[in-house]
């Protein structure tokens, strides 16, 4: 599979290389060398401790898995660059390490114990409520790390928070600011208003060809199409896996036998007559239970001797019904008698609680599908399941072969795909499946892809498909011509002096006694966008404020608020303590934001 490798390997300038390292070997020792190597490892230095490069590109790879994982397909591909990614990895240890140092400064320390409990409580590795060891290990490896470093790594952020705790334990919120807050909730302000319609402006409005030419030559930087590149790769599915993975028979049986276990378990409605032995002598017990059959034997109801000699109060009353029962939901000794028996049949049965007279009332059996009925479906089901892991166990191998060539053909090759080629497209993607994913858009304009034309590493679209890709053609940002802008820039120059005429026609009607206004009283805050453009007004002095405002949809407004109430209206006490709420937790932020600030400026950092 690493042929490529091996035969680059009898080369002379391998032989150089190798030559160097045995001579450096020789001269200066192992330890020489391992520190020449280790010495470029680390990054950055915050107060006398190390952050390395494996640490750093760790980092941004979970961030990288996050921002997929959180966005899907709709992360901007931008943020997945590597340079952008190791950036913010970077900022964000040494943020940590020097949270980390302000905890150990303070003498705290969290436990393995602690760490472990957390673990075990936490919501998102369980399943119906108990600890789910697969959840488990598939969350934190699909973050990129190790269970060992994961641990390390809650343990760290649970030792940071304890001084963010302690900094939001000890913000408070004083009465005057829940009270300013619901003043200015409850506060109402009557305006009154003119909208002015872009779109009916931009209908009459005309231009010349000297004003769109004068806007492009203005404006040329603007109009400008974007680099793109047009890439070959090969996508490998798990389907590329089906003939190379089988099920046998006894896999079959297997995965039917768990099917049907999952359903419902058969039911039984039954009845009892209850003689408690807990106040009476066994001998006792026997002659009352001998009294009810031979009543019942007699032709006596059961329902009636249930209400007469039965001793669970819960049941006696409705004829000793129990309703339906699951084996293994009562005594082992009544399971085995109720479950043994046939509809309409009664027995008597010993149990921790005495004797029982039991009535099969109806027997209720789950509806099991046949295994021919099921077999083709759980048979697709194994394979898929199958042609995963060996997808997954495949990765490693698709990797080598990306790395030993810079061509696509030996992957082509190994996997029965075929090399396929794309359309171009942008920093902000294409069309297809392919092309629009963020990971691959990140790769194709990676400087390995881009620059180094080299195949990409593997890159994973899903649990069910992996891609490759190469370069295949590449075209720089180039400006357009006026031609090819100009319907582009006769809607930009329309709109602007449809703009500047509407707010001509504002300004006019500012001073003017035919202004047609719309009144509106009492508007409360947030209810429609113009009031929300009435509450950014400041408050009169004497004379209305009249103020022009852009709505969203273009669209000028002249507003002119006229009285503003502060507000009387009482704020329920749920109210307040959702205000209360809110101010606590923004100041705990603020607060908490500020120390870690502190603890930054006054930190020794070294990058």
């Amino acid at each position: 599979m690493l042929q490529d490798i091996r035969d680059k390997s009898q080369g002379i300038v391998v032989k150089i290389i190798v030559g160097f390292i045995v001579v450096t070997f020789a001269l200066f020792g192992v330890d020489a060398l391992v520190q020449s190597f280790s010495a470029s490892e680390k990054v950055a230095e915050v107060d006398g401790v190390d952050i390395t490069r494996t640490q750093m590109l760790q980092g941004a790879e979970t961030q990288r898995r996050q921002l997929i994982s959180m966005m899907g397909g709709q992360v901007n591909p931008a943020l997945l660059e590597d340079n952008v990614l190791q950036r913010r990895a970077l900022d964000e240890l040494v943020q940590r390490v020097v949270l980390a140092n302000q905890a150990s400064g303070l003498g705290l320390g969290v436990s393995d114990a602690q760490v472990d409990a957390y673990l075990l409580q936490a919501e998102q590795f369980q399943t119906n409520g108990q600890f789910d060891q697969n959840k488990y290990l598939n969350f934190i490896r699909s973050l990129g790390f190790t269970p060992l470093a994961f641990k390390e790594r809650i343990k760290q952020d649970v030792l940071i928070q304890q001084p963010r705790n302690a900094i939001a334990g000890s913000e408070f919120v004083l009465p005057y600011q829940v009270e300013s807050i619901s003043t200015l909730q409850t506060q109402k302000r009557s305006y009154d208003y003119v909208s002015f319609s872009l779109a009916d402006e931009s209908e009459n409005t005309s231009v010349t060809d000297e004003e769109l030419k004068a806007y492009y030559e203005a404006n040329k930087a603007n109009f400008k199409t974007p680099e793109q590149v047009k890439v070959n790769y090969v996508a490998i599915s798990t389907a590329d896996f089906y003939d190379r993975v089988s099920v046998t028979d006894a896999e079959l049986q297997n995965a039917y036998q768990a099917s049907i276990a999952s359903l419902a378990q058969e039911e039984r409605s039954a009845s009892h007559i209850l003689i408690d032995t807990s106040e009476r002598s066994d001998e006792e017990a026997k002659a009352r239970l001998d009294e009810v059959q031979g009543k019942l034997d007699s032709g006596v109801d059961f329902a009636d001797l249930a209400a007469d000699y039965s001793d669970d109060i819960g049941s006696k009353n409705d004829g000793g019904h129990l309703g339906y029962v699951e084996k293994g939901t009562i005594d082992q000794a009544f399971d085995d008698a109720l479950f043994s028996m046939q509809k309409g049949e009664v027995k008597s049965v010993k149990s921790q609680f005495g004797y029982h007279l039991i009535k099969v009332d109806d027997i209720s059996k789950p509806d099991v599908p046949s295994f021919a009925s099921q077999a083709a479906e759980l048979k697709q089901a194994l394979l898929e399941d199958k042609a995963r892991d060996a997808l997954l166990t495949a990765h490693e191998d698709i990797t080598d072969l990306a790395y030993a060539s810079d061509k696509l053909d030996a992957i082509a090759e190994e996997y029965g795909v075929d090399v396929l080629q794309s359309a171009y497209f942008g920093r902000d993607g294409g069309s297809d499946e392919i092309t629009g994913n963020p990971s691959v858009i990140a790769a194709a304009f990676n400087t390995t892809v881009l620059e180094d034309r080299q195949n990409s590493d593997l890159i994973e679209l899903d649990d069910n498909q992996v891609v490759v890709i190469h370069l295949n053609d590449y075209k720089a940002e180039a400006f357009q011509s006026y031609e090819e802008t100009k319907e582009q820039v006769t809607s930009i120059v329309v709109q602007n002096k449809a703009v500047e005429s509407l707010r001509a026609k504002a300004e006019a009607a500012k001073g003017s006694a035919s202004t047609a206004w719309t009144s509106i009283n009492d508007a409360q805050r947030g209810q429609d966008e113009m009031t929300s453009l009435a509450f950014s007004l400041p408050h009169p002095d004497g004379e209305p404020v009249v103020e022009i405002k852009g709505l969203s949809d273009g669209d000028l407004a002249l507003i002119r608020l006229n009285t503003v109430d502060v507000g009387s209206d009482i704020v329920p006490e749920d109210q307040k303590l959702a205000y209360e709420r809110y101010l606590n937790q923004t100041q705990a932020t603020l607060s908490s934001q500020g120390q870690e600030d502190f603890l930054k400026n006054h930190a020794k950092i070294e990058r």
